[in-house]
């Protein structure tokens, strides 16, 4: 009996080793959980934040193009009507003088 009482103290003793080291892992993963939730809410707040500064590169994008365009148009008036002036010069026998 007293070898069986000493087997049950020292079992429990096992045990409570036992749980207090269970106690700490779960207060480990609880903090870690804490830790990464607090990490996912940041890394979601980033990504919506580039999702907006997406949308604003692309609106910008599609105004810089079309502002683009407009240039590009007037560069070949430019063009045409230097070519114009120029036939026109050397009709008239003017010449440019470098």
């Amino acid at each position: 009996m007293i070898n069986k009482l000493k087997e049950k103290v020292i079992l429990d003793k096992e045990h409570q080793n036992i749980i207090a080291s269970l106690d700490d892992k779960l207060e480990y993963l609880t903090n870690q959980n804490k830790l990464l939730k607090q990490k996912l809410k940041e890394a979601v707040a980033k990504v919506k934040r580039l999702q907006g500064l997406e949308a604003h590169h692309l609106k910008n994008n599609g105004d810089l193009r079309v502002e683009i365009r407009k240039l590009e148009k007037q560069v070949n008036t430019l063009k045409k009507d230097i070519e114009i002036l120029r036939e026109g010069n050397e009709a008239l026998g003017i010449y440019r003088q470098n």
